[in-house]
């Protein structure tokens, strides 16, 4: 496992810890998982291009 990746449990752990705080702050049900799946999908993205642009500097170099 490389330092910037979360293990499962760790990712399960950040998942309850912001669903706690939306619903401590009245956001439950859809708009709670909306707010987690974008949250998800722009790590997700963000960690998908940070892959590409290393592989891409490493077949240049």
């Amino acid at each position: 496992m490389s330092n910037n990746q979360l293990t499962q449990k760790q990712e399960l752990e950040v998942a309850a810890d912001v669903i706690k705080y939306l619903k401590d702050r009245g956001v439950e049900g859809i708009q709670a998982a909306c707010i987690l799946k974008t949250s998800a999908t722009h790590v997700e993205n963000r960690l998908a291009a940070q892959a590409f642009f290393n592989a891409m500097q490493k077949s240049l170099t």
